[in-house]
């Protein structure tokens, strides 16, 4: 485990010289994002500081059991505040607002805090507290909160805390699980974090329309010659299954479930002209981040993703394999131009 210890005292400085600090969490926020920054506002308020929550976009309905979740706004003028802290992002770009305000990290105005655990991250921040070993950014800050007091954690942080964990771990259950998972876990769920109530909305809560629209996805799946498993979602798809974008989570590592494969993409139109990629591999000799770095994504060894204009197209080609019995048929058909022989 990485000594982050310079980087904590830097933090604690920073956060206890500002008074007015802006928290921000990635778009698209899920568990892990959400809960670091529910737990740093926690943090901070206790502390008597003026904290604004931001995200790009709404956190959806699945998250609304956390306390908290309600604040996050959208618009800001980041010139007000002393400091920023971004939570959980790969890179400056994961949070979005790059493109509505282009020095917001640039640290010359506002000091910036950058925690995460994603190996594509850019270390954007004026202090970057980054361990790409880490299974999830909650779990980086529950470190913190040892090297401070683990006593402030309260059954509501504990919450925020362990919801990164399952999140970023499939509740548990992927590679990334190690001891140290499990014993961080129990000691949450000691401090009182609500396990069961994190399960049931993460994973025991899907609506029809997501069932639908994860129907399409397995219709779709095919696994080529390389052993990667592929399936593509149209916009047609998400209208017809009366489904949104934020309903493909966790369908990917499903498909990354078949048995063999090199690695699971999903490729879907997000309805804005742009195509979203998802990556998972159960492997340990595949680096995703790598292949999702190739389109200008990134993300970990095992869980990747990008996102670039454009729009996925279907080609289809067929053929038939020479055999006595087809003959007939086989000749029909070439003589129509429809398939090629092999």
């Amino acid at each position: 485990m990485a000594n982050f210890e310079q980087q904590y005292r830097e933090f604690r400085r920073a956060y206890g010289e500002a008074q007015k600090i802006l928290v921000i969490a990635h778009k698209k926020p899920d568990g892990d994002t959400l809960g670091a920054c529910l737990a740093i506002d926690s943090l901070l308020q206790g502390l008597k500081k003026d904290v604004t929550l931001a995200c790009i976009d709404k956190p959806v309905k699945r998250y609304d059991f956390l306390e908290g979740v309600n604040k996050f706004v959208r618009d800001f003028d980041y010139e007000e505040y002393d400091l920023i802290i971004v939570c959980d992002a790969g890179a400056h770009y994961m949070t979005g607002y790059h493109e509505i305000y282009p020095e917001i990290f640039s640290g010359k105005d506002v000091p910036v805090v950058n925690i995460d655990h994603h190996s594509s991250n850019d270390y954007f921040g004026t202090i970057n507290i980054v361990d790409s070993d880490a299974a999830s950014t909650t779990l980086i800050l529950y470190r913190y909160f040892a090297w401070l007091d683990l006593s402030i954690i309260t059954p509501e942080v504990a919450t925020d805390l362990l919801i990164g964990i399952y999140n970023d771990t499939g509740s548990l259950m992927h590679s990334n699980t190690t001891r140290e998972i499990f014993e961080v876990s129990a000691d949450l769920a000691k401090k009182g974090a609500k396990s069961f109530v994190i399960s049931k909305h993460l994973f025991k809560n899907t609506p029809l329309s997501t069932l639908k629209l994860w129907g399409r996805v397995f219709s779709n799946v095919k696994v080529n010659e390389d052993g990667v498993a592929m399936s593509v979602v149209c916009e047609k798809d998400f209208e017809e299954c009366g489904a949104n974008q934020d309903e493909l989570s966790g369908v990917v590592d499903m498909v990354n479930a078949i048995p063999g494969i090199k690695f699971a993409v999903i490729l879907n139109e997000d309805g804005q002209g742009n195509v979203k990629g998802s990556f998972r591999t159960p492997r340990e000799d595949v680096d995703l981040s790598e292949i999702a770095g190739v389109f200008g994504g990134g993300g970990h060894r095992k869980a990747a993703g990008f996102s670039m204009p454009g729009k996925v197209e279907k080609e289809v080609r067929w053929k038939i394999v020479s055999d006595e019995s087809l003959t007939d048929v086989s000749k029909k058909l070439l003589g129509e131009g429809n398939v090629e022989k092999s």
